[in-house]
């Protein structure tokens, strides 16, 4: 079957690794397999065991006409049997690129959908294309929920397959530690790891008040920044105005983030919402203790206090509370780590998602009208 994925660009992100993992396996499996990525952003790229082709345009709202051209034609010229799309902002362009071409579609909800500040006509838009999908998958049991609200879409239609992990690559990438800055080698301070795009939704202004309130408590700690973003510079004034430059190091985007990782003791994952984290299944991959936002999807659906701690989303209380919870207790932070580890062996291992995707995808070939 030849199978093309569309992605908006290549970012090191969550869901371009997963992307990556979804297109290798299907090739694995003896499909033929093509990426499409609306942007040239290529820094994931060697991730990718397939051909990966650029459409060179921008993914804007303002471009969707243009882009569901461009990815019509593409998917032509390659003879798609069936497109997948990977990310929220795809969605749109890939079903009806599908629809023009009447070949079926498979789109993934990676994020929580709340429509509730669009307007009526962008609401119908996305309503109309999300249902017109010949199958879903979602990434969390509430963003599925959160579908059937706002877009009033069948339930029978989509799927629910958690993001999953390899946890033997991750270790093996983890222990790349030559390029690590100096701070991280040290032992003397409680080294605290954050991973994400530097935009709103992920919070790391949320953890930088909690990093400052900690120190002002007398704890000794180092965060590292892993990304990049548009609010690089307002967290770089914040973390001046905070006095805490020196508990604070960027190294910006990455594309192997696990050596960094390796070297924490704590991971925090402060965001205002999510869909289903991976950073946060390969923070536990790792047996890495974790903190993360309770936020309405994802995170609940994988911690339960045992192996992982859950924070109040927004609150810098309740993040200095679970922090200073896991600095002043080492044997929780073993114990916690390893329990971590062990719910991601048992629970998302990344073969075992693959193949439901895979089946997922040939059910709605087979059954497309």
């Amino acid at each position: 079957m030849n199978i093309a994925i569309v992605l908006p660009y290549l970012k090191a992100g969550g869901t371009e690794r997963q992307a990556s993992y979804i297109a290798n396996y299907l090739s694995e499996a003896g499909h033929n397999v093509i990426v499409f990525c609306i942007e040239k952003n290529d820094i994931m790229q060697k991730e990718f065991d397939v051909p990966v082709k650029y459409l060179h345009s921008k993914n804007s709202t303002l471009k969707i006409l243009i882009n569901v051209n461009l990815l019509g034609k593409s998917l032509k010229k390659f003879r798609a049997d069936i497109v997948i799309s990977r990310a929220w902002s795809t969605n749109t362009i890939t079903t009806a690129a599908a629809m023009r071409l009447g070949i079926p579609s498979v789109i993934f909800l990676s994020g929580s959908i709340d429509l509730s500040g669009h307007t009526f006509f962008k609401k119908k838009i996305h309503q109309y294309f999300v249902n017109k999908a010949t199958h879903i998958i979602s990434v969390s049991h509430k963003a599925k929920e959160n579908c059937i609200k706002w877009l009033k879409t069948d339930g029978d239609k989509i799927s629910v397959v958690h993001n999953g992990i390899d946890v033997y690559k991750i270790t093996e990438y983890s222990e790349e530690t030559e390029l690590l800055p100096k701070v991280l080698l040290k032992n003397q301070t409680v080294n605290i790891v954050f991973v994400g795009r530097l935009i709103h939704r992920k919070g790391l202004d949320i953890l930088l008040n909690s990093i400052s309130e900690i120190i002002k408590n007398g704890r000794k700690l180092h965060l590292t920044v892993i990304g990049d973003g548009d609010k690089k510079q307002e967290y770089f004034t914040q973390i001046k105005l905070l006095d805490i430059a020196e508990n604070v190091t960027f190294v910006g985007e990455q594309k192997n983030p696990f050596p960094f990782m390796s070297k924490a003791d704590i991971f925090v994952l402060p965001s205002r919402s999510e869909g289903f984290p991976n950073v946060l299944l390969e923070a536990m991959a790792l047996s890495i203790p974790v903190i993360a936002a309770n936020c309405e999807t994802g995170p609940s659906e994988i911690l339960n206090d045992e192996n992982g701690l859950l924070a109040v989303p927004g609150s810098v209380s309740s993040f200095v509370e679970k922090i200073e919870q896991l600095i002043m207790d080492h044997q929780l932070r073993i114990e916690m780590g390893a329990k971590g580890k062990e719910t991601v062996i048992n629970g998302f291992q990344l073969r075992n998602q693959l193949t439901c995707i895979e089946e997922t995808v040939n059910n709605a070939y087979n059954n497309f009208d």
